[in-house]
């Protein structure tokens, strides 16, 4: 990330504007209980406000720049709007009685790290008085969303455009519970296309009425906001039964019950594998190195392996021929290491190298600076496997047949001794695993699909015996070339077969590949 003085005025603020049928939708919904007093907690410039056409009802305002809360009254014709120009957190902490009738709001999205102290203390304490846990990963939009309810009367209506990590991120869990808990209904709008083509984020629209008991729980999919639904002719469901993610709310009904339905299909991936993040250098332009500056500093003794990008390997295993052809290439492919070396018995040019990079203050960072010594990388180990980060159409587990370590740009896996490692790959490219990879991770607008260790739990492969002696070496080898294609269903299908031919692996494996283009094609085309 950027320091903060270099970010845009709008991502510090964290807004991007709601368009206008997105607002009178809200408000279309909000109004049906005649409210007579409506709370906008991150106003802007009263986008969310402009359809409202009662005069009798009262509004407060919320916004933190001068600029955006001066064109609320101009943008709105309401006469009874009051206007605080003030950090909602801040006003919050002061009105936090006060009751309202409905809230509109598209909260800011705003990282933990740019929040000042007295606004990350009033976060923690709205999310702890809810009973929730409070944590440097939780955004701000998660506190406004707490707020914002808690100040609902019974009764009282919320519209709020908001993140699709409600769905998809582990940090939300709590807030998905506490909605449960304080939501006699809940209606969720999913999108096909961006709603904010600007930002690589996604949005949802989130609906409901304050109130106990088991909520009334509906969730649609539509193309786009010129595609909003009326709610009284969606029909309610169950409620979602993953209690970590609610990814798989973009799959029809039927298709998440065969999921739920099937578990006899699975097993767990972290009862065979773990995955740790890759290693943090923080620095990674000093310590990744091309082979020509390995030899120009003389540090040949003094570098490991590296699998540094994602385009440095195109199969399923990163191999000397890969390494070598990388660094012919002129890659980053060797970590420097320098732990347990002495100062002194380096090389003159090695030593020239780290004070050049001391002069040009690269050991003033802070993952640098709070090293004993700040060139000697902490937790370098080499996994057998590789997962990649952040990934297009298709993951990437890679085995490491080189020794090489990795950035964070892979997470490291360990995998249980004795583990069929050919099997494991077959078994990690099938139409089932691929599916629940799928729903484990994070989407982001452009196609790209993040993964993170702890989402790892969520994985699943299917439930063969892993110990097994058999002989795939062919059948890797095959997959080795589909998956230089990146097709989804052709590797899938290639891998479902020959679990069911040489495992006896029998599952219904059309369905899981139909499940996985769905939910691949809505990733993508995002």
């Amino acid at each position: 990330m950027k320091e903060k003085e270099t970010q845009t005025a709008r991502k510090l603020r964290g807004g991007y504007y709601t368009p206008y049928p997105i607002a009178e939708y809200l408000w279309k919904y909000v109004k049906e209980n005649n409210p007579k007093q409506v709370l906008e907690p991150a106003a802007g410039d009263g986008a969310l406000l402009k359809p409202i056409d009662n005069s009798d009802i009262n509004i407060d305002a919320i916004e933190y720049q001068d600029s955006e809360a001066e064109k609320i009254n101009k943008n709105i014709n309401i006469p009874q709007v009051k206007v605080y120009v003030t950090d909602f957190f801040k006003w919050f902490d002061d009105h936090k009685i006060q009751e309202y009738d409905a809230v509109l709001s598209n909260p800011p999205y705003i990282r933990y790290q740019y929040l000042t102290d007295r606004q990350r203390t009033i976060q923690s304490e709205i999310l702890v008085d809810n009973s929730m846990r409070s944590n440097r990963l939780i955004n701000a939009w998660v506190a406004f969303v707490v707020a914002a309810i808690s100040m609902l009367k019974e009764g009282g209506r919320i519209g709020l455009v908001i993140p699709s990590d409600l769905l998809q991120v582990t940090y939300a869990k709590d807030l998905r519970q506490f909605m449960l808990r304080n939501l006699k209904e809940l209606n969720i709008i999913s999108f096909r296309n961006a709603v904010f083509p600007e930002t690589e984020q996604r949005f949802i629209l989130l609906l409901g009425i304050k109130g106990r008991g088991e909520p009334k729980f509906k969730h649609i999919v539509v193309d786009d906001i010129h595609d909003l639904p009326d709610l009284n002719k969606i029909s309610t469901e169950p409620l979602p039964e993953n209690s970590e993610k609610w990814s798989d709310l973009v799959l029809p009904r039927r298709e998440r019950e065969f999921l739920y339905s099937h578990k006899k299909d699975w097993e767990l991936f972290n009862n065979l594998a773990n995955v740790e993040v890759g290693i943090t250098t923080g620095a990674n332009p000093f310590f990744s190195l091309t082979q020509e500056q390995v030899l120009n500093i003389d540090a040949k003794d003094f570098v490991r392996p590296l699998l540094g990008r994602s385009v440095s390997v195109n199969g399923l295993f990163y191999n000397k021929e890969k390494l070598i052809e990388n660094a012919e290439k002129g890659q980053k492919v060797w970590l420097l290491d320098l732990n347990n070396k002495d100062y002194i018995s380096l090389p003159i040019k090695l030593r020239n190298y780290i004070s050049e990079a001391e002069h040009n203050h690269v050991n003033t960072a802070y993952k640098l600076r709070i090293r004993n010594i700040w060139y000697q990388i902490p937790s370098i180990w080499v996994p057998q496997a590789f997962l990649l980060r952040r990934i297009g159409n298709l993951p990437k587990l890679v085995i490491n047949k080189v020794n090489a370590v990795s950035t964070d740009t892979f997470h490291r896996v360990s995998i249980l001794d004795k583990v069929n490692i050919n099997l494991l790959l077959i078994a990690f490219y099938s139409s089932l695993s691929l599916v629940y990879v799928e729903l484990a991770g994070r989407s982001y607008g452009g196609g790209a699909l993040e993964i993170l260790p702890g989402d790892s739990s969520q994985f699943r492969l299917p439930a063969v015996n892993y110990y097994q002696s058999i002989d795939l070496n062919k059948e890797v080898k095959i997959l080795n070339d589909l998956i230089k294609t990146s097709d989804p269903q052709k590797i899938s299908k290639f891998c479902d077969e020959v679990l069911k031919e040489k495992v006896d692996f029998q599952f219904d494996d059309q369905q899981y590949r139909k499940i996985l283009r769905k939910l691949h094609q809505f990733r993508i085309n995002n």
